[in-house]
């Protein structure tokens, strides 16, 4: 990609080059509301008017990408935010289950119920991989 990027600006600096060889006759450039003139070479008028049309198209491109820009730095903070969540509840269930007694936590029989931050780290796993999650409901072709 390196090596096209510098073969193409070659190829614009040689176009430049030619065009400013073959039109260096000079212009008069009057600005409607003023009473100047500019006598300038027709190869800075072309250049120039080049150069604008270029800072335009990039400014358009830039000012009409912005929704997306926002869109997904606000999409990258929420899944920093979920992220240091799932780490919190994640090591506090450790913690929980290490100073529980083997046999009474809420895996160790069918019918106790999970706990609040069990229930959390489970939202936030099938947030994060929908396809390692606890339903087992049958998916449409466009969910």
């Amino acid at each position: 990609m390196k090596i096209l990027s510098r073969a193409l600006f070659l190829l614009f600096i040689l176009i430049g080059v030619l065009i400013a060889v073959s039109n260096s006759q000079s212009v008069q450039l009057a600005l409607w509301p003023l009473p100047h003139l500019l006598v300038v070479p027709v190869y800075v008028l072309v250049i120039v008017l080049l150069l604008l049309g270029v800072l335009a198209g990039l400014g358009m491109g830039w000012w009409a990408a912005r929704h997306h820009r926002r869109r997904a730095r606000d999409a990258g903070g929420e899944a920093a935010r979920l992220e240091r969540e799932l780490s919190r509840l994640r090591t506090a269930e450790a913690a929980r289950q290490a100073s529980a007694a083997p046999g009474t936590g809420p895996l160790s029989g069918p019918s106790a119920p999970a706990s609040r931050d069990q229930k959390a780290i489970e939202r936030q796993s099938a947030l994060v991989t929908p396809e390692l999650g606890a339903s087992a409901a049958p998916r449409g072709p466009f969910s």
